[in-house]
């Protein structure tokens, strides 16, 4: 962003912004949004596309920057000024209560730092840390003819105030001629080259449109610009999810186990209590012989514990394994599929393509939600599949979350952690949030929800369909909302 472009840009906006009182200052992103009425005011600080529009609409998704926006409310646009040709705009204004104050908003375009600030006779408030004023240069305008051929690309950027280096490759005595001619009043109708990194032209012959104001040329542009951020960003979320999915798919495949396998659980469950005399307690392994097999095998034992222990030990595994080894073959089946539509889904916001892959998966009787970590929450969607979410599919240690004081639906984190770890406060607190959010709570802030480990919990016989009773609870307070990555 050169100053010559925002001199030109100013003159067009000026008089729309003055006498207009601000009701907020938002963002979104590096985006500044001054709300004024039904009117707004954005101002862009991507280094790569700096510059600002005035706009009769009000776009959404902005979040107020409360310290700057608590103090310039109400205030009114008295003027807007440029010092000579630098890339910097101030906007004066004028506040009256709760006292009479003098307040300026700088808006910094420098590339090295783009800025936006509030100035007050005591004190300035940055958007970013960094913040760049500078003692403006010779005016452009001064230069001759004589002077610009004498003068390489880099001295007349670092001399002359103004320009940047794409104007000044575009500089020739006429082209000189023509911005002192459009500086005077002459008519224009900037070009845009490119919205990626931002390029503007006065003089390009090849050129993506040509636009009869530098406000719409800028509003155009950088609204595009935001666009395609966008969706590089969705992409770049995109595959970070699958290759999270794929991660997850490693570790489900490395628990799935063929049939021989999980039988022979059983069979060496089997053959530590038919050779019990001789085995000694305190070994970690034994050869037996395998009347199945017709050969003998070794059978590893846990040495702090006594011959029937071992034996039961692998007779609870083979339990474990057999009834859930289908479930796990399901969770293996959805992952792929849901890998397969995410792949195939053009981009989107991030969020509604995640649903939506997550949806068209498969239709379970539960909302599921897949965290970064691996976890994966799972709310009933009715008073049924409550009731099956929380007494049939949970685990002992899976952790059942409910808000409290509210009719809400059973929430159930199963966290991907080893045995015996608890889940992060991260975890928890995703889980809590979307307990509340689906709940009658769901509108309230800093809302109370419980929670404790399946095991902790038993049904309510005297309460209501999904009533239920927990032995033992923690509390979290959090605001309801769905995590930002799903």
């Amino acid at each position: 962003m050169n100053g010559i472009y925002l001199n030109l840009l100013l003159r067009e906006i000026s008089d729309k912004l003055v006498g207009s009182h601000i009701e907020s200052v938002r963002m979104h992103d590096r985006l500044v949004q001054l709300l004024l009425g039904e009117n707004s005011l954005y101002v862009s600080l991507y280094p790569t596309a700096l510059g600002l529009f005035f706009s009769k609409s009000i776009m959404r998704g902005y979040h107020p920057l409360k310290s700057i926006s608590s103090i310039v409310k109400g205030s009114r646009i008295t003027g807007v000024f440029q010092n000579d040709l630098t890339p910097s705009a101030a906007i004066a204004l004028s506040k009256s209560f709760p006292e009479q104050e003098i307040l300026q908003i700088v808006i910094s375009l420098y590339p090295q730092a783009p800025n936006f600030s509030l100035k007050s006779e005591s004190r300035q408030m940055n958007v970013y840390p960094r913040y760049i004023e500078k003692t403006p240069k010779t005016s452009i305008i001064k230069l001759d003819e004589n002077e610009l051929a004498d003068l390489a690309l880099v001295d007349l950027v670092r001399n002359f105030e103004g320009i940047d280096k794409k104007l000044g490759r575009e500089l020739n005595p006429e082209n000189l001629e023509k911005i002192k001619a459009i500086l005077r009043g002459e008519a224009v109708s900037p070009r845009l080259v490119s919205t990626n990194p931002l390029h503007i032209s006065l003089f390009a012959r090849k050129f993506l449109k040509e636009f009869g104001s530098f406000n719409e040329l800028f509003k155009s542009a950088i609204t595009e610009h935001v666009r395609a951020r966008e969706m590089q960003t969705a992409e770049h979320h995109k595959r970070l999810v699958i290759r999270n999915m794929k991660k997850r798919m490693v570790r489900l495949r490395k628990r799935v186990l063929k049939p021989a396998e999980i039988e022979s659980l059983r069979v060496t469950g089997d053959l530590i209590l038919a050779n019990l005399n001789k085995i000694r307690k305190g070994v970690s392994s034994v050869q037996v012989f395998n009347p199945y097999a017709q050969s003998d095998m070794e059978i590893k034992l846990d040495p702090h514990l006594s011959p029937q222990d071992n034996a039961q030990q692998y007779f609870r595994r083979y339990k474990k394994e057999k009834r859930g080894q289908p479930k796990l073959k399901q969770q293996l089946a959805a992952l792929i599929k849901e890998a397969e539509i995410l792949e195939k889904m053009p981009q989107v916001e991030p969020s509604k393509r995640i649903k939506t892959a997550q949806k068209a998966a498969v239709k379970e009787p539960f909302h599921k939600f897949v965290l970064d970590s691996g976890s994966v929450v799972l709310v009933g969607k009715n008073a049924q599949a409550n009731d099956e979410l929380t007494f049939k599919c949970a685990r002992p240690g899976d952790y059942f979350f409910h808000t409290r004081g509210f009719e809400g639906a059973h929430t159930l984190l199963q966290p991907k952690i080893p045995k015996g770890q608890r889940p992060s406060k991260d975890e928890v607190r995703v889980a809590a949030a979307i307990a509340a959010f689906f709940s009658k709570a769901k509108k309230q802030k800093n809302v109370a929800v419980s929670y404790t480990q399946r095991k902790y919990l038993k049904k309510n016989k005297k309460g209501r369909p999904g009533s239920v009773i927990l032995m033992r609870e923690e509390v979290v307070f959090v605001d309801p909302g769905l995590p930002a990555s799903l």
